[in-house]
Parts: C-alpha cells; sequence; structure tokens
C-alpha cells in the first residue's frame, strides 16, 4: 500500500504541481484535516433527500416576464454599427 506521501507526489504531479520534501508535512496535515472533514460529511444521513445544483432553495419571484414592447427591424439594429458581418455586428478580436 502506498503512503500518503506518495499518493501526495503521485496527485501533484498529475495536477503540474511539483511539491518538494519540504512542503510534504504541511500537505499531509492538510490532507489528514480535509480527510476528516470529509469523514464527518460522510456520516450524514441523506436518505430521501434530493440531490441539489445549488445549496440554497432561492426563489425568483421579484423578476417580471419579459415581453416585447418596441420591436425594431434588423437594419434598424445594425443601422448604427461600425462594422456589420453576416447580419451580425462584427466586434474587434479581444483575447488573442
Amino acid at each position: 500500500m502506498e503512503s500518503k506521501e506518495e499518493m501526495l507526489k503521485k496527485l501533484g504531479l498529475k495536477t503540474m504541481f511539483n511539491i518538494s520534501n519540504g512542503e510534504m508535512p504541511e500537505l499531509v496535515d492538510e490532507y489528514d484535516i480535509f480527510m476528516n472533514h470529509v469523514a464527518v460529511l460522510e456520516e450524514i444521513d441523506t436518505e430521501g433527500i434530493e440531490p441539489l445544483a445549488y445549496p440554497y432553495e432561492i426563489e425568483t419571484t421579484f423578476l417580471r416576464d419579459d415581453e416585447p414592447i418596441d420591436i425594431i427591424s434588423l437594419e434598424d439594429a445594425l443601422s448604427n454599427a461600425k462594422s456589420v458581418q453576416e447580419n451580425q455586428i462584427k466586434v474587434p478580436k479581444v483575447v488573442g
């Protein structure tokens, strides 16, 4: 069975972190703390509980329904654009 240090070194290499021997004791301590937290979470009875994508139920009752009021034509929407290509506003490239 591999030691915690060996497992953490392998994990570090997979995630492109080079863990030095000097950093290892602190990393092992943090790993132990993390695994203790996981053990506590595993003890929670979740039988019959639906999984959530977000931990809180937030109702958004303050949003209004979108109802189109004044619809302008495509030509009017593009009329003030500096550059138009294939009925879309062309903007400068931001990321190189």
